[in-house]
């Protein structure tokens, strides 16, 4: 069922918190399979990680940690103008940065304290997608969602703002449905090393969405398995419908308007209790991050039959 995609439904500030980086560019949840969770936090000013331990409430005390990537063995990330765009986490406390430009993605184990695993992103050949990604002015990824499997969802911001499955040449694309993300506290099954990854499906935004959603910003997984995307340009949450295998359109199910944010909206994640959090895109390490309401990601119960 379609709600709220004539008519936006409209998401207010309920709290606001000071996250210690400059330019916020993503934020993500860390879920591990004893129910912990993790907010993590990066900006592409400088290439660090900021988080802390989510509460069971949404109104718990803060205590943010950082941590210095560029120091770490094995990262090819310069301290200054990093041009990290997203950060996901698997199960298992392993951190993947996504940067702009070049194209690529580092997976680190902050307990090893080194990057376990490169991948560049490879657009190749003459058509429309690989002229674009290869404009040296123009946008690539902007947003990431693990995939099981070992893949990478990867939204594009524009000039095309489109989703792009990667993986290694010649696997098959899996999609993304309902609940299909990787499981909390699961390990994101990639080897250890350099890899090279090439799209194996693409998804063009259908009209409801394009007119939604300008640009596309973070993408993330809600408590109910749902992918949620967020848009700058639109000051948008969008709910997207299935992402079929091998590509196709993505279809826009709900849409929230975020009100009332002084920043950028840049990264996009959701508490246990199924709030948007959203990291905004500030010169100052100060107010730029937001918690909104209503709840619009929380775990639906499924009634009991009498």
């Amino acid at each position: 069922m379609i709600r709220n995609v004539n008519s936006k439904g409209r998401l207010q500030v309920r709290r606001v918190v000071d996250v210690p980086l400059r330019e916020v560019s993503g934020i993500c949840l860390r879920r591990s399979r004893n129910g912990r969770r993790s907010l993590i936090a990066v900006g592409d000013h400088a290439a660090k990680v900021a988080w802390f331990s989510l509460s069971r409430s949404d109104e718990g005390r803060i205590s943010w940690h950082t941590s210095n990537i560029a120091k770490l063995s094995g990262s090819l990330l310069p301290k200054r103008d990093s041009q990290i765009e997203a950060v996901c986490a698997d199960g298992q406390g392993r951190i993947a940065l996504l940067q702009e430009t070049p194209s690529r993605v580092e997976l680190v184990d902050p307990n090893a304290c080194k990057v376990v695993a490169s991948i560049d992103l490879v657009v190749e050949g003459r058509g429309k997608l690989a002229q674009a990604w290869s404009d040296p002015k123009g946008s690539r990824g902007e947003g990431m969602a693990l995939l099981p499997g070992g893949h990478l969802l990867i939204a594009k911001e524009k000039k095309p703002a489109v989703f792009i499955e990667f993986g290694p040449p010649h696997s098959r694309s899996r999609g993304l449905v309902r609940g299909g993300a990787l499981p909390d506290g699961e390990r994101w099954p990639v080897k250890k090393g350099h890899h090279r990854y090439v799209p194996l499906a693409t998804w063009i935004p259908d009209k409801k969405l394009a007119k939604h959603c300008a640009d596309f910003s973070d993408l993330e997984i809600g408590a109910d398995g749902y992918l949620y995307l967020l848009s700058d340009q639109s000051c948008t949450i969008a709910r997207l419908d299935d992402l079929p295998a091998g590509g196709g359109t993505a279809a826009l199910l709900d849409a929230w308007r975020v009100e009332d944010v002084d920043g950028k909206p840049e990264g996009l994640a959701f508490t246990a209790q199924g709030r948007a959090v959203v990291g905004l895109d500030t010169r100052k390490p100060r107010r730029n991050l937001v918690l909104l309401e209503p709840a619009i990601a929380q775990l639906r119960r499924r009634h009991r039959e009498p």
